[in-house]
């Protein structure tokens, strides 16, 4: 069983750290029920302006709960791929950036859980692996478009079709990893979210909602959204802040953004 543990390892950063070492934090439904309550609520958390996702041991996270599969009815495995999918859902419609650190295995569910975040960070021992086929099944919580998205079409199939593993350093060099951490990677992966946390969260929610949005639309629908987003942006009191610091020659990142 694993469990999911929730905490506050800096200000302004909200932890959820997947914990079964049995199972080396397989999705059971129970994690996946916390996991799709604890986005909701942070949602509604205004004290929590970046979350980061990882994972204990030496696994972040090695997909589906093998243990489940196998003996579902049709309709009990619908309601496991509606769980699944109001994680991905809830990841991408939260407006505050979502960081996976990626401390170890990342297989099957487990590398969509990181491909759905906003930014992965690896531990250097760290690998991925779209392991459905290996397993008579085929990818779910969205990774045929996210894997797609993140490292083109013939490459993700490559990946898909064959179950191919991929090591931290591989997927920095594809895209999906934005930085392998060596040191103390739970340390560093507390303060690069304490760094985002520290920035203008309406800025931030915006930003990644566009973001998300312009990949799937034309440049026409991505300009008009920008348009409205920047106009939202330009009247908060984090944007006049940030102003009357620059012209005053003030340092920019020393501003404490009220998400206001």
């Amino acid at each position: 069983m694993t469990a999911l543990e929730v905490d506050r390892p800096a200000p302004g950063v909200l932890r959820m750290r997947l914990n079964g070492a049995d199972t080396l934090n397989a999705l059971d439904e129970g994690v996946k029920t916390a996991l799709v309550d604890a986005l909701r609520a942070a949602a509604l958390d205004r004290e929590a302006r970046a979350v980061l996702l990882t994972g204990t041991g030496r696994a972040f996270c090695s997909g589906g709960d093998v243990r489940g599969m196998g003996t579902r009815s049709p309709s009990e495995t619908n309601d496991v791929l509606t769980f699944g999918r109001q994680i991905t859902e809830g990841i991408a419609e939260l407006q505050k950036p979502v960081v996976a650190a990626v401390n170890g295995i990342a297989s099957g569910a487990g590398f969509n859980l990181a491909l759905a975040s906003d930014i992965v960070l690896a531990a250097p021992k760290a690998w991925f692996q779209q392991s459905f086929v290996r397993m008579g099944l085929m990818p779910d919580m969205g990774g045929t478009y996210l894997l797609s998205r993140a490292i083109g079409l013939h490459r993700a199939k490559h990946a898909l079709l064959t179950g191919r593993r991929f090591t931290a350093e591989e997927g920095r060099e594809l895209g999906f990893v934005a930085r392998v951490v060596e040191g103390d990677f739970d340390a560093e992966a507390v303060e690069f979210c304490a760094g985002l946390a520290r920035r203008a969260p309406i800025a931030l929610g915006l930003t990644k909602l566009l973001a998300n949005r312009a990949v799937d639309g034309s440049l026409a629908d991505a300009l008009d959204r920008e348009a409205l987003a920047q106009g939202v942006l330009a009247a908060t009191a984090d944007h006049k802040a940030a102003v009357s610091t620059f012209l005053s020659k003030g340092d920019l990142d020393a501003i404490e953004f009220k998400g206001e």
